[in-house]
């Protein structure tokens, strides 16, 4: 069992114990996982696959991988790991690229600030780069479309990398 694994659990049974349940206790705990949509730069609308995962309660690491979609399929695929700071008491996300994974020609990376909407249905914000606006991205069960290429790939234990 991991670190972070074996914290969480720890984090959940003190939360119980306190009488938290349910939703109340899940506001509490970083939104790991994987969470799919879109955010706009000056290539246009493209879609997002961000896997999350935790360090700690508030320390995480993710993969932000990035596509085409139908609207805008001149989009290349890539993407580069990112580390930051989730607040449990604002459900403040910020994320900092560390590394290029899989970098297209002429792309620059991202960090990324967003909050998680009430119940942990939606991550939305905004995308800190050159003529970057928002982002929004649900939880997801399914794995991208297109397949992430093998340097960015994502599994249900989080990047591979």
């Amino acid at each position: 069992m991991s670190m972070a694994h074996t914290l969480f659990r720890a984090v959940a049974a003190l939360g119980l114990a306190a009488g938290l349940t349910g939703t109340a206790l899940a506001a509490t705990l970083p939104p790991i996982g994987l969470w799919q949509g879109r955010y706009k730069c000056a290539q246009g609308q493209t879609a997002l696959a961000l896997q999350i995962t935790a360090i700690s309660p508030t320390q995480v690491r993710a993969v932000f991988y990035f596509h085409a979609l139908a609207s805008n399929p001149h989009v290349p695929q890539g993407c580069f790991s990112m580390q930051g700071h989730f607040d449990p008491a604002t459900r403040r996300l910020h994320l900092s690229p560390t590394r290029w994974l899989s970098q297209p020609k002429f792309y620059v990376w991202t960090g990324l600030s967003g909050t998680v909407g009430a119940g942990g249905a939606v991550l939305t914000g905004t995308i800190q780069g050159p003529a970057c606006t928002d982002f929004a991205l649900k939880p997801s069960a399914t794995l991208p479309i297109p397949p992430a290429p093998p340097a960015c790939r994502m599994d249900q234990n989080g990047p591979t990398v």
